[in-house]
């Protein structure tokens, strides 16, 4: 039985220690993330609210075309090369020509081709050669000397090359690119091909050379993550085009109740309009096979649901803990006044209560005086449930529960009495599980007075 003297100052300090975790919530962030919505918003208050614009692809095998292509956006940079076409040389604006005529030095001249492809021969005025090659110019211009003077004999070479407009540029806030000599486009929510196709007619008045566009530079991408993982918010994902096996890690991976054969993903295209797809993530983790290869873009938001009630039936909890798509270990807090402290275990994620078993001493403790002390996220406090050790131990499988990260184990009758007792009065919507945490640590240090056993 625990003394008068430290059930008092237990209960002390646990008002001390509520107080202390009130402040603490408003200035507690996700790791890495920025601040968001909490794991228990639903769909409907996403910050990519639906429309009835959207467009859902149910089936999770299949990827809608609309995220199988990138588009562009502010911040993105592309390189554009302007490529001399195969074949004969083909005259374009810029160019420059020496034309010899034998005879008469007097007509022979050196142009450039302007900008209307045009250039100024001697008797002749103004001839379009823009697009010929270097031996059609040399007999139009031949046939064109003819009716001036007798049976003309000219040789045309090259003498200068007009200018690479080959360039790279960054879409900017407006979503334009400038293209030198052209002005400004916009390709702002264009793909790849439809950019190269807009930037070739924009230059077509200059050249026909071959124009390949190709993306220089990503944007930064960053995602939304909400639901079932242990750190909802908005990640950074650095350059590149992240999958969402590189996203789950950065907000904790997901959490034991989380439904990966459901996984949506939502993009906002640049009409308005919102697109959604459904990712199976559990059925590569259980057939051995490689992960969708979905690339998420800038804005794009993750929705990992919860699993509804009746379809754990061939749900692998333990598949998913050891895969990439969870966090490799979570912490445990025991909490045993026999043992004279509160304890800190890191365990495989996956572990059960019976795993944590080994840190009790089975001598001293009472195997049926145990509690589970867990924050539930959907009702903003600690939630405790009874167990069982001994039957747990006999192979009960009720009562080898699985554990969650931020875990508490606490051994004892009147400690998982007057501290069931007091949590069911002192917590609060707005208890969070950082302030739940601190909650017990706090407990452990003043309790027993010899801080947390690490």
């Amino acid at each position: 039985m625990v003394p008068s003297f430290y059930m008092r100052k237990f209960s002390a300090l646990c008002f001390l220690t509520l107080q202390v975790s009130v402040s603490l919530t408003t200035s507690i962030l996700p790791v890495v993330a920025q601040p968001s919505p909490s794991s228990t918003e639903s769909p409907e208050q996403f910050p990519i609210p639906p429309t009835s614009s959207e467009v859902i692809s149910p089936n999770a095998d299949e990827i809608s075309p609309q995220f199988n292509r990138y588009l562009l956006g502010i911040g993105d940079g592309i390189s554009v090369v302007v490529q001399r076409p195969p074949g004969p040389y083909k005259l374009g604006i810029g160019d420059s020509i020496a034309v010899t005529v034998e005879r008469f030095p007097d007509l022979s001249f050196q142009a450039a081709i302007n900008l209307e492809g045009n250039i100024v021969v001697p008797l002749l005025g103004v001839i379009f050669l823009k697009g010929l090659s270097l031996q059609e110019a040399q007999e139009k211009i031949r046939a064109g000397l003819d009716r001036y003077v007798i049976n003309p004999k000219i040789l045309l070479s090259l003498s200068g090359q007009r200018p690479d407009l080959s360039f790279q540029a960054t879409i900017s806030q407006d979503g334009n690119i400038v293209i030198p000599q052209v002005g400004q486009i916009s390709i702002q929510g264009l793909s790849l091909d439809e950019a190269q196709e807009k930037i070739r007619l924009a230059l077509s008045r200059i050249t026909t050379d071959i124009i390949i566009v190709s993306l220089a530079q990503m944007r930064p991408v960053q995602v939304t993550i909400t639901g079932e993982v242990f750190r909802p918010g908005i990640y950074s994902a650095g350059s590149g085009m992240p999958r969402i096996t590189d996203i789950l890690p950065l907000a904790g991976g997901s959490t034991l109740t989380a439904d990966l054969r459901q996984v949506v993903i939502r993009r906002k295209l640049t009409d308005g309009s919102i697109v959604s797809q459904n990712i199976n993530l559990y059925a590569a983790l259980q057939n051995g096979g490689s992960l969708p290869n979905l690339r998420l873009q800038d804005g794009d938001a993750i929705i990992i649901l919860r699993r509804e009630l009746g379809t754990d039936d061939g749900y692998d909890r333990k598949l998913v803990a050891r895969s990439n798509l969870a966090i490799p270990q979570i912490k445990i807090r025991v909490l045993n006044y026999a043992a004279g402290g509160i304890a800190t275990q890191s365990l495989p994620n996956g572990s059960t209560f019976l795993d944590v078993l080994g840190s009790v001493p089975l001598n001293t403790a009472n195997l049926r005086d145990i509690a589970l002390v867990r924050f539930d996220p959907e009702k903003g406090k600690a939630v405790t449930q009874k167990l069982d050790a001994k039957k747990a131990l006999g192979g009960d499988a009720s009562q080898n529960v699985a554990l969650q990260d931020n875990d508490v184990i606490v051994v004892g009758r009147n400690l998982v009495g007057k501290l069931t007792n007091l949590l069911s009065t002192l917590t609060q919507p707005y208890f969070n599980v950082q302030s739940f945490i601190r909650f017990f640590e706090n407990f452990g240090s003043g309790l027993f007075g010899g801080g947390t056993n690490k």
